[in-house]
């Protein structure tokens, strides 16, 4: 007997790629050459090259359609699991509601677990809101995660805002807290951070350089990371 879409069931098999894999966090943390010569003048007949307004516009508008897509293709994701637990075949009400959302998930990361959940569903036979689907779906997301994982150098500007902040309240030195992070929270935060977009990544940052003086520096580093792990998919209320 097919049974009914529980938001609830969904959020249980999805909580591994929330906050809670992020508890840890709070035990990490005790506490020139020469000038080039100016390029050569360009030809009057030469192609005018872009300003880097309109440069930054266009990827900008690129980012914003890899992310509408990568919505989508969760929300059909959702769609199918929809019908799986209906008893007639038909769409799901709230796929366009879904579409019109946005996450903080990078679309790679986004595009990745719905193509691994819609997979599972797939070959799945049965309820799938059940601790054995649930699980699959948490491989998907855990994967998804993995295979986005921030490089260690892209991971210094967060260093730098953080540490930044924690030397400015006296509490620690920056090269301390910059080696205290890395060896303890390194690769945790670089599996966070690389599952957000470009809007995640900021909040992160400006939420690291308001950081309160004198509080425990882990907990506040999860707090900062928490809201925006609990948003990278979206699922219906």
């Amino acid at each position: 007997m097919k049974g009914k879409v529980r938001g609830r069931s969904v959020r249980a098999a999805l909580a591994p790629l929330g906050a809670a894999s992020l508890g840890s966090l709070a035990l990490a943390l005790g506490c020139g050459g020469s000038t080039p010569p100016p390029p050569a003048a360009a030809a009057s007949n030469a192609p005018t090259r872009p300003a880097p307004e309109a440069a930054d516009a266009r990827k900008a508008g690129g980012e914003q359609r890899e992310q509408r897509e990568a919505q989508r293709a969760w929300c059909e994701y959702l769609d199918a699991l929809y019908q799986r637990a209906t008893s007639q075949a038909r769409s799901w009400p709230k796929f366009d509601e879904c579409t019109r959302h946005t996450t903080m998930a990078s679309p790679r990361m986004l595009r990745a677990t719905s193509e691994c959940s819609l997979a599972a569903l797939q070959r799945f036979e049965g309820d799938p809101f059940t601790p054995e689907y649930a699980a699959e779906v948490s491989r998907c997301g855990s994967e998804a995660m993995t295979a986005t994982t921030l490089p260690h150098a892209d991971l210094a500007p967060f260093m730098a805002v953080l540490c930044g902040r924690v030397a400015g309240c006296g509490d620690v030195d920056y090269d301390t807290c910059r080696q205290s992070l890395e060896d303890g929270l390194g690769p945790q935060l670089e599996r966070a951070i690389g599952a957000m977009n470009s809007r995640g990544r900021q909040q992160v940052r400006a939420c690291f350089g308001k950081l309160a003086c004198g509080g425990e520096i882990g907990l506040q580093i999860s707090a900062c990371l928490e809201p925006i792990m609990d948003d990278l998919l979206w699922l219906p209320g």
